[in-house]
Parts: structure tokens; sequence; C-alpha cells
């Protein structure tokens, strides 16, 4: 039996049809909206929404695929083709957007997906009044008010674009005769902390433009339920009743659908002296703000030596590794150092304590002085170690042992890396020093099995990266169909899976490496451990010379035969050796390089 549906739950009920039953019922837990259902999502400790986990539907999230078992919220929307929580809105309801069946309605209606997270949170300074607004769909709605230091459980809906849009539009905030705006609370007078313990760094509200309706005595009226609330405002207004009628199911059947008549009602709470201020208009500045969950920080105290997680911009070119970009005092207190380790404080000291990923170093001016406690950190070293925008990381100097020289970076141009998520060994390659990758990572890093490359560990307690080469053998399908079939679990497990684990799916590419090469690598014990991996650069120099070099010897032979002089003789040698290098170069370049080239004039 599914006990997760709508009706099963008692959610099945939308106040746009049954309007007397306003606000509608609200969820008793948080919970993912996903079709007809509300499935339950389960807070992670000391982790952003993304990481929560949500019971999977009877079908699985995909076509054909069973549910097994509760996965990562974000894995969750990935493969139902949902936007990322991410990339959503925290939006705080106090009426009927709380109602699971209402939000299904607005939606669905307008052919948009009602797949939603709604959270339960302790949300300081928010109470629910009544609009000064009589609705054509047969109800007057809840409004909230300004309670500070007051403390009650509301439900936050995490909307995508499109979903915002909608409720946007329901409640005319880009109307100028509209009824509400959305505002951006400050956690500072309104701590909203969520079952997991963040304290959320803002979220949205839609605040009434007019006001609230006051309880006689000057303060905002509660709101006490549809029905309660009808029959209080009737009989408290003859010229209400006059238009209304004397009950509740007349009230709704007169409004619903009359928008004249609705708007003469609005006027009269007004003529009639009911509206006060809900103490929350301060909050309103200019067009409303549109700042997605990932760029909305935690308000919780950092742990010592940590700073928050940022994205890095969609534009900024990495130049062929993955980086973290720092504000110049955060980079000033680290030392100045080229490169750097990012960890996630968020796990646990026991399971994190090595776990780590290796990242270029970017001073980045355009990184506010105010925002000192925020570093920006790659996709692929985020998802390395786990980590979500808007938690904490710390960051420590690390050094590789010899620094490029500018001849190298001039003649092969930026180094492309590739972060691989290490994998025990298999017993195809047991005992040999060699790294099997797959046929697309070798691609990706410009080389063919067999090749030469390079690989960056972690580092010891003096900040030294162990560096390796290794050849690069291409790894059999069937070694890796037997991995993945093998993997999963935590930390605990033989071969723990990155989704369990750290909650990221899809992973970083794997490399496989033999249990010694960990050692040299700086890895012990340190399950899901992540290195760089770069091609030789000077094997891949003495592979082009060694299929060049013959071609050299026999344009050399026929320039001999040709030329009798033996400064013509030297002189194209030279040429001919000059030519050799340029296309060497040329093609070590065109090879190892994976930088897009724009054709065109750029964009203005």
């Amino acid at each position: 039996m599914d006990d997760r549906t709508l009706e099963a739950l008692g959610l099945s009920e939308a106040p746009r049809e049954h309007p007397l039953s306003y606000p509608g019922v609200w969820p008793t837990e948080s919970g993912l909206l996903h079709e007809n259902r509300l499935l339950r999502l389960r807070p992670i400790p000391n982790r952003r929404l993304a990481k929560w986990l949500v019971e999977q539907p009877p079908g699985g999230f995909r076509a054909g695929a069973a549910g097994h078992g509760p996965v990562p919220l974000n894995y969750a929307l990935m493969c139902a083709n949902q936007t990322l929580v991410g990339d959503r809105f925290p939006v705080i309801s106090v009426g009927s957007n709380a109602c699971p069946a209402q939000l299904r309605h607005k939606m669905e209606g307008l052919g948009v997906s009602s797949t939603i997270p709604i959270v339960k949170a302790r949300v300081t300074g928010i109470g629910i009044g009544v609009s000064a607004y009589v609705s054509p769909l047969g109800y007057v709605s809840s409004s909230p008010f300004h309670t500070p230091g007051v403390s009650r459980d509301l439900f936050i809906t995490w909307l995508d674009a499109a979903q915002l849009e909608i409720v946007d539009a329901s409640e005319g905030i880009f109307d100028p005769d509209g009824e509400y705006d959305r505002v951006l609370l400050p956690p500072e007078d309104f701590p909203m902390e969520l079952a997991s313990g963040e304290l959320l760094g803002g979220a949205y509200l839609y605040v009434h433009r007019y006001g609230v309706i006051h309880d006689g005595s000057g303060a905002p009226r509660t709101h006490p339920g549809e029905r309660r609330l009808l029959t209080e405002l009737l009989s408290e207004s003859r010229q209400l009743r006059e238009w209304f009628g004397d009950t509740p199911e007349e009230f709704s059947t007169r409004a619903r659908g009359n928008e004249q008549l609705c708007e003469k009602g609005t006027r009269l709470f007004a003529d009639e002296g009911r509206l006060t201020d809900s103490g929350l208009r301060q909050y309103v500045t200019g067009e409303p703000a549109r700042t997605v969950y990932d760029d909305i920080h935690p308000a919780n105290s950092l742990p010592s030596g940590s700073y928050h997680t940022g994205r890095t911009p969609d534009a900024f070119d990495q130049r062929g590794a993955g980086v973290v970009r720092l504000s110049r005092a955060v980079s000033a207190a680290l030392g100045d150092p080229q490169f750097a380790i990012v960890q996630n404080t968020q796990i646990p000291a026991a399971r994190h304590e090595r776990l780590g990923a290796l990242a270029t170093v970017i001073v980045a001016a355009d990184i506010p002085a105010q925002e000192d406690r925020s570093v920006q950190v790659d996709h692929s070293l985020r998802v390395g170690v786990g980590l979500e925008p808007g938690e904490a990381v710390s960051v420590r100097a690390a050094r590789l042992p010899r620094v490029r020289s500018r001849w190298q970076e001039r003649f092969f141009g930026p180094v492309s890396y590739l972060t691989c998520r290490v994998q025990d060994g298999d017993r195809a390659s047991a005992e040999q020093e060699v790294c099997l990758l797959d046929t697309l990572t070798l691609e990706l890093l410009g080389v063919t099995s067999g090749d030469v490359v390079v690989l960056e560990g972690f580092p010891g307690a003096d900040g030294v990266v162990p560096v390796l080469q290794l050849k690069a053998i291409r790894t059999s399908d069937e070694v890796q169909g037997r991995r993945k079939e093998l993997h999963g679990g935590d930390m605990t497990s033989r071969y723990p899976s990155s989704l369990d684990a750290l909650g990221t799916f899809p992973d970083l590419p794997w490399v496989f490496l033999d249990r010694r090469l960990w050692s040299g690598l700086g890895l012990e014990g340190q399950w899901l451990a992540t290195v760089r991996i770069r091609c030789s650069r000077s094997y891949q120099l003495k592979k082009e010379l060694r299929e060049m070099v013959f071609l050299l010897g026999i344009a050399f032979i026929g320039v001999v035969t040709v030329l009798n002089s033996v400064v013509w003789q030297a002189a194209s040698l030279a040429v001919l050796v000059l030519l050799v290098g340029f296309v060497v170069n040329v093609r070590l370049r065109s090879r190892l390089n994976q930088r897009a080239r724009r054709i065109g004039p750029r964009r203005t």
C-alpha cells in the first residue's frame, strides 16, 4: 500500500477548490512534494538541504527504477529531472502555500512541475495574521505580521524559477494594483532554524502592501481558520453582511469569481478602520531579490579556521585546473600560497580527518572585503570532498616539490588537470606500479594507454604534496563494471560510494591504484581520496621527438644529396630542426590543451 499519497495523508483538498478549508491542511513533517506524493525528508545534522535524505516512491525517481532506501535530496531531484536545491528560492509560507494540494493545484494548472521540497522550520518574528483583502477565490487569506522574539513552526517551500514566477503572479507582486511584495528577510531580525541545525541566512516572505486586519485593540488579528474568521468578520460589520450574506458559506459563494464585489469588500476593511501595520514594510526594497539558496550562506557561526564555501563564477577561466578563489586578505593570512588543500569541515572529524582536494589558488580582486569569511571553490573540488555551497570549508597552504619553469608554460601552454577519485586497485593491476583510467579520462588528459602521467596527492605536515609519475593504462569495461557492482555504503564499507558517504552524484572520474601507491601519495587510510592528474609533458615531448626524428633523418639525407656545401647543409639542418620544433610544439599544444577558443567578436 502506498501510504505517502496526498489522499492517504489527508492532504488532497486544495483551498482553491474548497475555499472554506483555507489555509488547507499542512503537513506534520518535512517532505518532498513529487507528483501526488509527499515523500518523507529526513534532516542530516549540520548539512545543507541538498544532503537531506528523501524516501523514494515505489517506482523510484526514474522510469523503470525501483525505489530502495532513502537518497540525498539533490540526487532525487536530479533523477526526477528537476531543478537542484541550490538553484531554488526558499519562501516562507503562512497560508495555503504550505498546503501540498494547493501548491500542486497552482503549478499543474499552468503546466509547471509541482516537485517542491516543503521543509518545517522554527521561525522567530513572524505571526500569522489576516490580510486586508477579499480574494475572488472565495476566502480572506492569511498575511504575516512582525512578532519580535516569538517563535513558531512554519513551512518553507523551495521553489524553482518557474514555480516562483507562478507564486509571484498569484500574489500580484509585479502588478501595481497587486496586494503583496516579496521580501528577503534578514537572519539577524528573523532567526530561521531547520531541523538539521542550519540557521538560514535569509528566506523570502510575501508582505501585504496595505497591512493586516487588527483585533479591535490595534494589534494584528490572528487567523483562526476560514469558517471562524468569516463568522467573526460578518458579525462585526452590517455592511459586510449586506454584501456577502450572513454565513461563511454565503460569503464564499458570493465572493468566488466576483472581482468587483471582492474589491468593494477589500475597500470596506479600510473604510471601517480595520487595518493596522504589519511591521514588515520596512523590509521592502525596490525590485524583489532573486538570490538562490546556494548564494544565501547560513547564519551559523563558523568553526575556527573555516570559511563559507562559495561557487566560482561560471565565466571564470580556471586555466585547466580546479581552483579555490580567495580574497587578498584570506590569501595573505594563508601565506599567499600557489596551492591549497580544501577540506569539508561539515563531516565529523573521525571521517574527514584527511579527506581533501588539491586546488590551485587564485587571488580574486573581485571578492569584496566584507566576504573575507567566504572562499569560492570549483564544482569538481566540492564534489571531491562532498561540499555544498554555504557549508564550512577549511583551506590550508600546500606546495609542490618542484615548480614548473616558465619555458615549459610558454612551450606547452597551461597544464590541464583532472581531479579523480581514488579506487583501491583491482586484482587485474595488483602490485603493479601503474594507474588504471577509463578512455574518456585518458582523452581529456591528451594521452593514450601506456603514456606516463603525473599524480599529485595529499600533503603531509610540512605542506609538501607527494608527486608520482606512473604509466596510465586504459581500464577494461570488466574492471569498471565489477567495481560499480561492488561499491556502495559509507566510509566504513570496503568500497564506499560517494553518493552514500558524501551525498554527491555523479562522481569524479575514477583512478585505480594499488595500495602501495597510496602511501607514496600520502593517502593512507583515506577512503574516497582524490588526486590531481596531468600528463607528463616531458614524456610527451620525448614521444613526439621520437616520432619526428625519423622524418628529420630522412629529410636531412635528402638535403645532403642535393646540397654539396657543408655550410648550406648545416643551415638546412638548422631550419629542419626549427621546423621540427615548431611542429612538435603545435602538435603538443593542440593535443594537451583542452581550452576553448572563441571564434568571432566578443559580446559586449
